[in-house]
């Protein structure tokens, strides 16, 4: 059976079932109201026309019910006055009804080519930024003697590059995971080996501010179950957060430590720190505190979709901050539970 022709089936039972208690307890009763179930089930699945049919099919039974269980007025007349007053709800539902699935139906449209733009311009951009990276690469290499102020301008170029890289990551992954396409590839990850990695990478924003970074790591290795590509951008915000928000000639430390099965990965730096009633709203998106935005640039995005990729994979953003004394972030993934049940 056809699904047109289940809703049309269903709806119907339902109506006989509503008529039928409607019957049996006259006017003592009033089972009207429920007659918009079926009405309901039907313009949402089918459309308004097979709506429309239903609110007559509807307004016909209850007419038929109130004539049938000999329910009298003061006028011959406003018996059928009731069933054009029932016609006219069920028609006015179902319109109401068939135009805000109207309008759902063209704002998710919109917000599909919208997520479809973003996702093709930044790919667009990222194979731009490579070919960038890559002539300054080249330039850098070719050149023999480097003055000062062109090595500057070299850093400056990696700097805005590495940035945009990061940005770009983002709005790729946030456009997948709004569209539903985004799909957690979970496999055995080595924790240690992903954050120097992401270090590494940021090398140029650290070196900047004059930076110190302690990796805080364990001797042996900490295999967790999780997306690489999505930990790495957890991972590169947070730290990217942490040199952004630091002073000049600041600490930054890694931390990454078993936990009941779990290794915590920790960001924590002694930079502007956040207050108390700001914690909360920095991870809801598109917000920054003041002194943040003295700080540093941003949009206010990113701990949100940090928030929302530590979600899909089971766990959640802590944070632990001080208005003027820094701030901590930190998440627990799962140990591997190979490797987990062989260190037993």
């Amino acid at each position: 059976m056809g699904k047109k022709y289940k809703y049309i089936a269903i709806s119907s039972i339902i109506i006989l079932i509503i008529s039928y208690l409607d019957f049996i307890t006259g006017y003592e009763v009033s089972f009207s109201i429920f007659y918009t179930i079926p009405i309901i089930i039907i313009t949402w699945n089918l459309g308004i026309k097979t709506g429309i049919l239903f609110s007559f099919i509807s307004a016909v039974m209850w007419f038929s019910i109130d004539y049938l269980t000999g329910h009298r007025y003061s006028h011959w007349s406003i018996n059928y006055w009731g069933g054009v007053v029932e016609l006219s709800f069920y028609l006015l539902i179902t319109y109401l009804l068939n135009k805000v699935k109207t309008l759902l139906e063209k704002e998710k449209e919109i917000t599909k080519l919208n997520l479809d733009l973003i996702s093709v311009i930044s790919h667009e951009f990222n194979n731009l930024l490579t070919a960038i990276h890559i002539s300054n690469i080249l330039l850098k290499e070719g050149e023999k003697d480097k003055t000062a102020e062109r090595t500057k301008f070299y850093s400056i170029i990696d700097q805005n590059y590495t940035m945009m890289r990061e940005y770009i990551k983002m709005l790729l992954n946030k456009s997948r995971l709004e569209s539903g396409k985004l799909k957690l590839n979970l496999i055995r990850v080595e924790i240690r080996k992903l954050a120097k990695e992401v270090v590494s990478s940021l090398e140029p924003l650290i070196l900047e501010k004059n930076l110190k970074i302690v990796s805080d790591f364990p001797s042996n290795i900490i295999p967790v179950k999780c997306d690489p590509d999505i930990i790495e951008l957890v991972i590169s915000n947070l730290i990217s957060n942490a040199i952004k928000y630091s002073n000049n000639g600041g600490t930054i430390r890694i931390s990454i430590e078993r936990k009941n099965g779990d290794a915590e990965i920790s960001v924590e730096d002694n930079g502007i720190g956040i207050k108390k009633e700001d914690i909360e709203k920095i991870t809801g998106g598109f917000y920054r505190t003041e002194e943040g935005k003295k700080q540093a640039k941003g949009f206010g995005i990113g701990l949100r979709m940090v928030k929302e990729f530590l979600e899909l994979h089971g766990s959640s953003l802590n944070i632990e901050s001080e208005e003027g004394k820094g701030s901590k972030f930190y998440f627990k993934l799962p140990i591997y539970k190979d490797e987990e049940n062989n260190s037993k």
